[in-house]
Formats: C-alpha cells, structure tokens, sequence
C-alpha cells in the first residue's frame, strides 16, 4: 500500500469511528484539512501527538479565512509557535527537507492517539482515556499497516495513553522514546526560563537531533542514512 492509498484508508476508517459514534463531533465537516496525520507513515519513525485542538484549530481556520489563506492537510503542525517549533527542530535533525513549512521532503509521520478535535482543557484524564479506547482501532490499523521501528511520544499525557492501551493489548508498541511536547516549550514556563526561551529551544532541537542518531545508527535502513 503507497502513502496515498494508506491516507484514503486510514480517512474511511476515521469515517467509521465517527459514523458509530455519533455524540462525537466530526471536526472535518468544518476543518476538513484537519486530517490528523501528516508526513511519511512508511519512514520507520513516528511522532505520536494526544489529540488536535479544537480551540487552536477554530482560530487557525479564523486567521485563515480573514486572510485569504487556503488550508490543506500541509497546514497541521504549523500553524503556531509551539507547532512551528516542532517542525523546525524536524528540518533541523534531518526527518524534514527543505523548509519547516514546505508539504514535502518527510522522512517521518506524526499522528495523534485521538483523531478527534477536542477542546484540550474541557477534558478530564478518565475522559482521555475513554477517546483513547474509541479510536484504539484506528491506531492498531496504523501501526499494522506501517510497522514503525520507533515511536517518539510527545508529552507524557501521549505515553500513559499509549501505555494504557499497550497494557490492554489493544496496540503493540515498538521501540519507544520520548520528548517534550512542543506546547510545553511555547506556552509554559521551566524553572527560571520562560515560554520560547531560546535556551529550551535549542534543548528541545538537542533532543531531536538524539533521537535523530539513535534512529539512523539503531533502525534506518541502510538506504535511508
């Protein structure tokens, strides 16, 4: 299966959950760029999100529309500070080419756990975990069909999701590692450093450019080095 017949599949399967489920909202009938997953599902690294956000999304889609600004799928993981940081700490280790805000030149995916637009703040953990368990069909289906060598958790909201999961024998997990999710780094203070400290930036651009020699020396093929 290519990449585009994996996104065609994987948006049907999305499109079964929230036919089943219809108290959930289904976001793509006002965000339809929204897909949740971006990148190279073949690339043998994933970097595994919680869930998109609602509140950020409606006012990306505001910002879009006062502008003039066409969305598309390349608009994910982009569209503010915290995202952009994510992306050019990618470009900086090598999972991306050219530029953070090109659609091409993936050498890794990024998805969520939660397909689900949510407002992130509205949600309690047990209420996680529950949408964790809704879409846990989806997910199998993703990492069955791709194989990834190693999964990048961002945040650890994403590892007691995935962990819980795991442990329930709904998804097997391969090698795992983990990084800070890149909200934390745009939006929350650590310590004496303040949100966008140039300083956690270059930390958080440290840790990729890690995970980017663990993979090429542990798990790349040798064609992809």
């Amino acid at each position: 299966m290519n990449k585009k017949n994996f996104e065609q599949e994987l948006a049907k399967r999305i499109d079964h959950v929230f036919a089943g489920h219809p108290e959930i909202r289904d976001h793509r009938r006002e965000h339809p760029w929204l897909t949740g997953s971006l990148g190279d599902p073949y690339s043998g690294i994933w970097f595994v999100a919680e869930s998109p956000s609602l509140s950020k999304i409606e006012a990306t889609t505001k910002r879009g529309m006062n502008s003039g600004c066409v969305l598309t799928p390349n608009s994910q993981w982009g569209t503010t500070k915290g995202s952009q940081i994510l992306r050019k700490a990618l470009v900086k280790a090598g999972f991306k080419d050219p530029e953070w805000n090109s659609p091409d030149g993936w050498r890794c995916y990024v998805t969520n756990v939660i397909k689900e637009a949510v407002y992130v703040k509205k949600w309690t953990k047990e209420k996680k975990v529950e949408a964790a368990e809704t879409w846990a069909s989806v997910l199998r289906w993703q990492l069955k069909q791709s194989s990834p060598k190693l999964i990048v958790f961002m945040g650890g909201t994403v590892e007691k999701l995935m962990r819980h999961l795991e442990r329930k024998g709904i998804i097997m997990l391969p090698s795992t590692r983990k990084i800070h999710h890149y909200s934390y780094i745009a939006f929350r203070a650590e310590g004496r450093l303040g949100p966008m400290h140039p300083d956690r930036i270059k930390q958080y651009q440290e840790a990729m450019l890690d995970i980017r020699c663990e993979f090429n020396n542990s798990y790349a093929s040798k064609d992809a080095r």
